[in-house]
This record gives C-alpha cells, sequence and structure tokens, in this order.
C-alpha cells in the first residue's frame, strides 16, 4: 500500500536490523504502552517477531507489516491488523511510529491506508483502535485519520504494566470518505 510519503508493506528479512534499531530507539518512550520495547532490544527478537509475521500473514491470522518512507525505503514504525473476528468481519488496528518520525503525520497516513486495505482487500466493516487513554498522541492519530470515539473501556490496556483505561476508538468504511 503506497500513500503520498509512506509505504507499508509485510516484512522482509532484510528489515531486522532497521526493525530492531527503530524498537531500540523508541524504547525509552514506547516500553509505558508497549511493555515489548526494550533499550536493548535484539536483533534475534526483531527477526523471529518478523518471521512470526509473515506466517500469520500466510495463514490470513494477523497483518503486521512494516511502514516505511516512500522516498529511500527508510523503516518508520509499524502497523498491524490482529484480533480479527472473521465472522462479524472486525478487527484491531495498532500502530508504533519511531521516535525520529513522529510528529510528522507519518501515522495517520498509514492509518488510513491500512484501513482501507483492511475494507477492501479483507472485506472487514469495523477497525477498532484500543488506545491508552492517557496515548494522547496516538488518540490524536486516531482522531485525524477519521476514527470515532465510542467509549473507555476500564481496566482495558496496561500503562507502565499497570492496567489503566483504554480510550475505543473505531473506524468504518465511511470514516475514510
Amino acid at each position: 500500500m503506497r500513500g503520498k510519503h509512506v509505504l507499508i508493506r509485510p516484512y522482509l528479512p532484510s528489515d531486522v536490523s532497521a526493525h530492531a534499531r527503530a524498537v531500540r530507539e523508541t524504547a525509552i518512550s514506547g516500553c509505558r504502552w508497549l511493555d515489548w520495547m526494550e533499550e536493548d532490544y535484539p536483533e534475534d527478537e526483531s527477526r523471529s517477531w518478523l518471521a512470526l509475521s509473515q506466517a500469520a500473514i500466510a495463514k490470513n491470522i494477523a497483518f503486521d507489516m512494516g511502514i516505511f518512507a516512500c522516498q529511500g525505503g527508510e523503516f518508520l514504525g509499524a502497523i498491524a491488523i490482529n484480533r480479527i473476528e472473521w465472522n462479524y468481519r472486525a478487527a484491531n488496528l495498532g500502530y508504533w511510529i519511531k521516535d525520529s518520525a513522529s510528529g510528522k503525520g507519518i501515522a495517520t497516513e498509514a492509518v488510513r491506508l491500512m484501513a482501507d486495505y483492511a475494507f477492501n482487500a479483507l472485506q472487514l466493516n469495523r477497525l477498532e483502535l484500543v488506545i491508552a487513554e492517557e496515548n494522547f498522541a496516538s488518540r490524536r492519530v486516531a482522531e485525524k485519520a477519521g476514527a470515532q470515539f465510542e467509549c473507555l473501556a476500564r481496566a482495558r490496556v496496561l500503562d507502565y504494566g499497570k492496567p489503566c483505561h483504554a480510550a475505543v476508538y473505531s473506524i468504518i468504511a465511511e470514516d475514510l470518505e
């Protein structure tokens, strides 16, 4: 999926080093919401994750992909459609952007591209974005991408490993028009 500034594609084995570097770069700010992010995140973890992601796509159970710059191909972050409920044609959408690329509209563009993919290629009807209540940057991305706020879900996600409320947003196809 190609947008004006970003390209979203499945991971390749050649993405291992860039993925691991991005996780390490973002670990201090990102570990609050994503507890697997560590400052010493090893390339072996990236290698395993990328292989699992490829296998999940092949089995149609999750679509974890990389976000890359259209110009130059720099790895910028990750985006995923997961927790798919095929019976209801609904799924979760999550994302993260490395620190040096955040605040530039990359995540917003990526969310819109991935939502379009979900509705057109995967034939899903609904995407949910479940974001820690105090993760204001991710909430802004959801809102700028056209997601609609639905509720606060109590003790739904973790903040520094402790249960916290989550803002639940949804995107349906009409929200992208």
